[in-house]
């Protein structure tokens, strides 16, 4: 391996929020779009058709299931894989793509993994679309595999302030509700009817909290590297460091900061991320340009923004940062991202 990539390894982390540009999505992909049951996404409808027996509608419904359930050499999984009329079940396995944006020279998509449920009673069926997961870049050495409690949620697939989709969680999350629309929208019209009643599970209710107030006794000032804190490790350990990319920000671990170095004559920043972390890895990985903001014990405002252009990024194992820092874990693999400091502003 490149020794050169072998530098000092330190701890820290940062947060900026982007500039919110205007936008025009649409709201049913926003809040509280995704509905959880038990942890997991999952999304509920009731359609009702009073005047259908509970075999009537077991029979349209199969008869759907096994049209649009079909398995074939590229989608094996998707089909049907329970029956039981006695009790008016129907359980199908979904398998499918999402296509994001097609072209001649491209093509960006997932596969989709899914269950749809049916429990079927007079005049009324059930349904329950859970169990969601993804296939991602599959063809470019062996794709990224995640599932939709960790991708889609309203935590990770919008903006900070919930007004947009986040650029890369916020494909999927729009993406699997459409699909979500598509399949009732079928499956009301078979039965020929249009009432469709969305469940949606109950949120308990909580007190309403005090609203934190941000510091705004200091503004923000471009300063040179020279005049961060010498111990900028140990405050950002007691406070709060995040990653900003593409509008997403994401918190980081201490041990996640590398400190800083020269590459070239240029002042430069070293970020570990671990890549088990999914959302981290996959920001990192698809933007040229990303922010790390330390925020202080108690402050809701960062005290430090680093802007910064990736310059390169390198797959380690924790055995050969052992070599750099000997509390890395050995049973992680982790990918260091060098990047060019843009700017620095500090209160």
């Amino acid at each position: 391996m490149n020794k050169f990539l072998l530098i000092l390894l330190l701890c820290f982390p940062l947060a900026l929020t982007a500039n919110e540009k205007k936008d025009n999505t649409d709201p049913k992909y926003l809040k509280n779009a995704i509905t959880m049951v038990d942890g997991k996404v999952t999304f509920k409808q009731t359609l009702e058709a009073p005047s259908l027996s509970k075999e009537q509608l077991y029979n349209l419904l199969l008869n759907w299931s096994d049209q649009y359930f079909k398995p074939n050499e590229k989608l094996p999984q998707h089909r049907v894989v329970y029956t039981n009329q006695d009790k008016g079940e129907i359980v199908a396995m979904g398998e499918e793509y999402i296509v994001f944006s097609s072209s001649a020279l491209s093509l960006d998509r997932t596969r989709i993994y899914y269950q749809l449920y049916f429990e079927i009673q007079n005049g009324k069926c059930d349904l329950t679309m859970s169990r969601i997961r993804y296939w991602y870049d599959e063809n470019r050495d062996g794709g990224q595999r995640y599932d939709a409690e960790e991708w889609i949620t309203d935590e990770m697939a919008l903006n900070k302030k919930q007004t947009k989709l986040a650029p890369i969680c916020g494909k999927f999350r729009k993406g699997t509700i459409d699909l979500k629309d598509k399949l009732f929208t079928e499956i009301a019209n078979t039965l020929g009817t249009s009432h469709v009643r969305e469940e949606i599970p109950a949120t308990p209710l909580v007190p309403a909290q005090p609203i934190a107030q941000p510091d705004t006794s200091k503004e923000l000032q471009t300063v040179t590297i020279d005049k961060l804190p010498m111990n900028l490790s140990e405050l950002a350990a007691a406070g709060r460091i995040t990653v900003t990319a593409n509008d997403e920000e994401i918190d980081m671990k201490a041990e996640n900061w590398g400190g800083f170095g020269k590459l070239f004559t240029k002042d430069v920043t070293y970020t570990l991320v671990d890549q088990s972390r999914i959302a981290i890895s996959t920001v990192m990985e698809h933007s040229d340009n990303y922010t790390i903001s330390f925020y202080l014990t108690g402050q809701t405002q960062p005290s430090i923004v680093i802007e910064c252009k990736k310059v390169t990024a390198q797959k380690m194992t924790a055995e050969e940062l052992k070599t750099l820092n000997q509390s890395a874990d050995s049973s992680k693999n982790y990918t260091l991202y060098i990047g060019e400091i843009l700017r620095i502003q500090m209160r």
